[in-house]
């Protein structure tokens, strides 16, 4: 794997900020009892349908894709 190009980290810095700030605001305004795998796969299925950066989004579908079978498996993660 190589290192990050100096354009691409400072990219990502700028984004990390207020997407982490939506997503804590969101789930702060959830039922307690929210099933949050469950949310991820509609904010997911959402992104998709808005985002113009598809493989992207096709990333994180197969993230959570792989979370989830590992918790059907029992692996805590």
């Amino acid at each position: 794997m190589t290192a990050p190009e100096p354009q691409t980290i400072n990219a990502v810095h700028f984004a990390v900020l207020p997407i982490a700030i939506e997503i804590d605001a969101m789930v702060a305004a959830l039922p307690a009892d929210a099933d949050l795998a469950e949310i991820a796969s509609d904010l997911i299925s959402k992104l998709d349908s808005r985002c113009g950066s598809r493989d992207f989004i096709a990333i994180f579908k197969e993230a959570l894709a792989a979370r989830q079978a590992l918790t059907e498996l029992g692996i805590k993660l």
